[in-house]
């Protein structure tokens, strides 16, 4: 890497971390919006870049954002966290990564980070190239009553007695408390909802393993970490919950890629065809990957980057900046 490095930045008052990695200082910025609430993305840089290889053509920043991995070494703990002041994070970096790259940024955006970042991009389209939204979450109650029917069908189907009698004890939806949301997403999980062939224990050992190899975290900042999902989710869910971008974003003034999993169990397809049909964009596309869920980046990697090279190319070819004024 030519660029390789981790930085504090101030956003909101608060010390946050990203680390920017590249392979040539002229390449476009992407900016990576974690999934979560609460997931760290920094640990992953040197995984995701070993399948991904984003770096040969973009100088990526991952961002650990409010209340998750590094960013809860100082002053990002005990804050109150809204999601207003998430994606007013957002479009401060946004803005500082305009102001020292000089220009704005592509935005890839994963699960609640797409949501986050699309709020961002319609706030400030000036500061966005193009918003690549994977399993964007989109009609909360509609998805929370569609995974919870998902287990609860896969449970009796495959007659697990233990999934069965967790999922009847937490009741159907809305779960918002940190237990019975953690217990939908873990069958979830291991009915292959979230991440094809993956199950929840092996994705927490897979985190684990990234947080415990990576140079940039301590033992302190991934006690840190694993505490901060919890509480996160704790602070995030409740306003979360009535979360229905149809109603509340239908426009969107940068161009619009949605990368939707045909099998993705926790933002299922139906909100996602319903938010594509009514988005009001310079440009959309909805890109189906046929054989992932929840995470397309993971679950077909090579597609995913093709993906990512057209959206560049589309840039290349038709650079014309969104001139829409800042809503506020």
């Amino acid at each position: 890497m030519i660029i390789d490095t981790l930085e504090p930045v101030q956003l909101g008052g608060t010390t946050q971390w990203i680390r920017i990695r590249g392979t040539d200082r002229s390449n476009p910025v992407l900016l990576l919006a974690q999934q979560g609430p609460g997931l760290p993305i920094i640990n992953d840089a040197r995984r995701l870049e070993g399948v991904l290889g984003l770096e040969r053509d973009f100088t990526v920043v991952y961002w650990d954002q409010r209340g998750c991995g590094l960013s809860l070494r100082r002053s990002g703990r005990g804050e109150k966290l809204t999601v207003a002041r998430m994606v007013a994070d957002t479009v401060e970096l946004l803005q500082l990564l305009n102001d020292r790259f000089g220009g704005p940024p592509f935005v890839a955006g994963f699960s609640f980070g797409a949501t986050f970042a699309a709020r961002a991009a319609a706030q400030r389209p000036d500061l966005v190239a193009a918003l690549i939204a994977t399993g964007m979450d989109i009609d909360i109650p509609f998805a929370e009553r569609h995974t919870y029917d998902f287990v609860l069908d896969a449970a009796r189907a495959s007659g697990n007695r233990r999934a069965l009698k967790q999922l009847e004890a937490i009741g159907a939806p809305p779960h918002l408390d940190a237990k019975r949301f953690g217990t939908r997403v873990r069958w979830a999980v291991d009915f292959g909802g979230v991440t094809t062939g993956a199950t929840y224990l092996q994705l927490m050992r897979s985190m684990l393993g990234s947080l415990l190899r990576s140079s940039d975290y301590t033992l302190p900042d991934l006690v840190r970490t694993v505490r901060g999902i919890t509480a996160t989710q704790v602070a995030l869910l409740v306003e979360l919950a009535d979360t229905d971008l149809v109603h509340d974003l239908p426009r969107i003034d940068v161009p619009v890629v949605m990368v939707q999993g045909r099998h993705d169990q926790v933002a299922p397809a139906v909100p996602a065809q319903r938010y594509f049909d009514v988005l009001t964009a310079p440009s959309k596309r909805l890109v189906w990957f046929e054989n992932s869920a929840h995470t397309p980046h993971v679950d077909e990697p090579a597609a995913f980057r093709a993906l990512l090279m057209d959206v560049l190319a589309a840039s290349i070819n038709d650079p014309r900046p969104i001139r829409a004024e800042p809503t506020r």
